[in-house]
């Protein structure tokens, strides 16, 4: 039981992380399509947005390696 809810309790914000930037990319292509030459810009707040996605998934496995050793 503890094995599941170690993984479950990274899974899912990793889970949450994975669509955040799928969407992210999503959002930043379509905006590159209507604007091409804002692609300095663009490029930039994409990959602000993906660094604070990422740090839920780095939040979500430091609380799941506290929760297992607890």
């Amino acid at each position: 039981m503890n094995q599941l809810a170690f993984g479950l309790t990274y899974a899912l914000p990793a889970l949450g992380a994975a669509f955040g930037i799928g969407i992210i990319g999503a959002g930043a292509l379509n905006a590159l399509g209507r604007n091409p030459e804002k692609l300095s810009d663009i490029r930039t707040l994409m990959i602000t947005a993906i660094v604070f996605c990422d740090s839920l998934a780095i939040i979500g496995i430091i609380v799941a390696i506290i929760a297992k050793f607890m």
